[in-house]
């Protein structure tokens, strides 16, 4: 309902725009958004080879093309569960069914989605120490230095031992279905990551690499359109758009292209901003509609019911 009132909302406040982004889409270039597609898929690749050093850093063996298939289906439930990383859920749940360690896959998944967030925030800085006063959106730098805040602070309560105990007390204290022991032991798991540095450097430099591609996608995209925007400003606007989709939403819907018209449309008119975000949009339906494919023949194969057999 939250998704569904927000892109009402949006394409209502766009409703007299709606010629002119037809007019745009319709006359952009599709050798740029197949290209701009083609690297998308690359991403994937890119964020599964991250999936599984993480998961190596447990002790668990995945292969590359288990990861890939946990990634997609990850996309896949992004469009059911809340907000932009809610197929994370999903995904944990069935690489802890297929390893039969629950715990340290959830955990895995988490600190997957944690070096994932930390990136777009390395990027972020980066983009902001090569500013040199060149991007346009001067509102953009203290979105960035707010959420670079969240982030180191996010990083001491994750690694500083004093932290780690008083956090584990607490949640030991909570005793209503042993959550209070599950949370402290996957806090446990998530805080010794602090002493793998090799797991967390291969894993951070990966992640750069996937979300710098995925920001080439975003680019590419407004080329297609016909539009300049500068590869600076969306290297410094997407971070900030992603952690903005991880608002109450189902997979960031409404959220998340709210944000690119709000921030792009001073870079490239209200049009072609509209026109870029539903182009990523069908993008990232294109990903999930992979996913649910694969969903699909998992349960054709007998691959769902045999990890519901591991499980029980």
């Amino acid at each position: 309902m939250v998704s569904a009132g927000l892109l009402a909302l949006l394409f209502w406040l766009m409703r007299d725009e709606f010629r002119d982004i037809w007019t745009t889409i319709s006359t952009s270039s599709p050798v740029f958004i197949f290209l701009a597609i083609g690297l998308f898929l690359v991403t994937v690749l890119m964020l599964s080879l991250r999936l599984k050093i993480v998961f190596k850093g447990e002790n668990l063996y995945i292969s590359m093309n288990e990861a890939v298939q946990l990634t997609y289906i990850g996309y896949f439930f992004n469009n059911f569960m809340p907000t932009a990383v809610g197929g994370d859920i999903v995904k944990a749940h069935y690489a802890a069914n297929n390893n039969k360690k629950r715990l340290q896959s959830y955990a895995s998944v988490l600190m997957d989605r944690f070096i994932g967030l930390y990136t777009f925030l390395i990027v972020a800085a980066i983009a902001l120490v090569f500013d040199r006063g060149r991007f346009e959106l001067k509102v953009i730098r203290p979105m960035v230095f707010m959420f670079l805040a969240v982030g180191v602070m996010g990083f001491f309560i994750v690694t500083n031992k004093t932290i780690a105990r008083i956090l584990g007390s607490f949640f030991r204290k909570v005793k209503m279905l042993g959550l209070g022991q599950r949370l402290s032991d996957l806090y446990d798991i998530v805080h010794d990551y602090r002493n793998r540095r090799d797991v967390v450097v291969r894993s951070i430099l990966v992640s750069m690499t996937a979300q710098s591609i995925y920001f080439m996608v975003v680019y590419l995209f407004f080329i297609s359109l016909g539009k300049q925007v500068g590869i600076g400003n969306v290297f410094l606007i997407m971070p900030i758009v992603t952690f903005i989709s991880m608002m109450p939403s189902v997979g960031g819907l409404g959220v998340r292209e709210g944000a690119l018209v709000a921030f792009f449309t001073p870079l490239a008119g209200k049009e072609a901003a509209f026109a870029a975000s539903i182009l990523l949009l069908f993008a990232l339906l294109f990903i999930s509609l992979i996913g649910g494919i694969i969903y699909l023949w998992w349960g054709f194969t007998g691959v769902r019911k045999k990890e519901e057999n591991l499980e029980e």
